[in-house]
């Protein structure tokens, strides 16, 4: 891979000291280095810039955080292209490398890494027959809770099959497997491994008895129907989507497409979950 566009997060890499770091070290391996044309990146002085992405781009690294590369991601995969994120942020999940680590890019040029293409959710929304459509498909989750969180709210979920789980609850949860470390795994949601396709549904706080995840095969399309008087907003990724009222629906399925992403670890994604926790735990 020579032709790369690197995406900085300023506030994570305030001097972007970090971003010029890593375009230097590309250069110096090679490769053909571009980020866009914004007087906030005036500093990075060693790229070559860009106003309209590069047809020629093999991969999309990303300096920040995990919602830096969220961001991101829609492009990478509208465009079809592999994504690597270097973490700014607390622990990094999204995240293959760290700022200290930069030696490892050589493999980008060496052809020493693999492309793990994650699962991604579509989702949309039928309100009294009118359907909208989200343009972001959710690489972590979709969440669908209160405005602030406060309040309970009634719900429906239901399968392809029509069997249909009634909870009462402050929001519910549907993950893909990459995301299920994310808020679903703070929800007390299980922790699925990452090529099992599938969908996670994990209630937030549950006040029903009846307060269990239930995992669903990738191909189901599942209905979330609001029985609350009080009215829902849908999330994608953390973006807000649409709000559903008494009646209204929210279907989220597997989309179409995948998210690229490329690594340099032969270690299986538990090996790096149990190093990212380890390294939440040191935090705290």
């Amino acid at each position: 891979m020579k032709h790369v566009v690197v995406i900085p997060n300023p506030k994570k890499d305030t001097d972007l000291a970090v971003t010029e770091a890593l375009t230097k070290k590309l250069l110096h391996l090679g490769a053909a280095v571009y980020i866009e044309d914004r007087p906030e990146f005036d500093k990075i002085t060693s790229a070559s810039r860009y106003v309209d992405f590069p047809t020629a781009t093999e991969l999309i690294i990303v300096v920040g955080g995990d919602g830096s590369v969220l961001d991101a991601s829609m492009i990478a995969i509208e465009r079809d292209i592999p994504i690597l994120g270097v973490n700014l942020g607390k622990v990094g999940y999204l995240s293959e490398i760290e700022p200290d680590n930069l030696d490892i890019l050589s493999g980008i040029i060496s052809d020493e890494y693999k492309i793990e293409e994650k699962m991604l959710l579509s989702v949309y929304c039928n309100k009294c027959g009118a359907v909208t459509s989200s343009a972001r498909c959710a690489v972590n989750d979709v969440i669908i809770s209160h405005d602030t969180f406060l309040g309970i709210a009634d719900f429906t979920l239901e399968n392809d099959m029509g069997d249909c789980v009634k909870y009462r609850a402050d929001g519910m949860i549907l993950s893909t497997p990459a995301g299920s470390t994310a808020y679903n795994l703070s929800a007390g949601g299980p922790i699925v491994s990452h090529d099992v396709d599938s969908i996670v549904a994990t209630p937030i706080c549950p006040h029903s008895f009846f307060n269990r995840s239930i995992i669903f095969k990738s191909g189901d399309r599942i209905k979330l129907k609001n029985t609350s008087d009080t009215e829902l907003n849908v999330s994608v990724d953390g973006r807000y989507f649409a709000s559903l009222k008494n009646g209204d629906e929210c279907v989220v399925c597997e989309a179409d497409k995948k998210l690229k992403m490329l690594t340099f670890t032969k270690n299986n994604m538990f090996t790096t979950l149990f190093k990212k926790i380890r390294i939440l735990d040191d935090i705290k």
